[in-house]
């Protein structure tokens, strides 16, 4: 079942500092860091997610196998899972084959907001 995206609704132009921390934000594949929230695009809409809101945080590596006319290619589709106070997970794309990026992106999440929890629960 897709998560219901419309309260993490960005509009730029709505709340300057939500525009400046946007502006200000780190790049990190399909995904933008800021000082207290995490922006992604989901459709034609940015979204915004302020991490005081989140429970716990970690990394899905989703290998894929594509068949191609002369042989076959894997994919690693790299996910940013939150999970929400409430025990909902929201999936967030980071890339494809972009480890670096999502591996950069959870160690500046770890050393930036340390009070969060980080890793899957076992």
């Amino acid at each position: 079942m897709a998560a219901n995206l419309k309260p993490y609704l960005f509009t730029k132009g709505a709340d300057g500092e939500a525009d400046r921390e946007f502006a200000a934000a780190k790049k990190y594949g399909h995904l933008r860091l800021g000082q207290t929230s995490l922006f992604w695009r989901a459709g034609l809409r940015w979204h915004r997610i302020p991490l005081s809101g989140v429970k716990r945080i970690f990394r899905r590596v989703v290998p894929v196998v594509g068949k191609l006319c002369c042989g076959s290619q894997t994919f690693l589709i790299e996910m940013l899972v939150l999970v929400l106070p409430d025990g909902t997970n929201l999936e967030l794309y980071i890339g494809d084959d972009l480890e670096k990026d999502a591996k950069a992106l959870y160690q500046a999440l770890q050393e930036a907001h340390p009070e969060l929890e980080y890793g899957v629960v076992k």
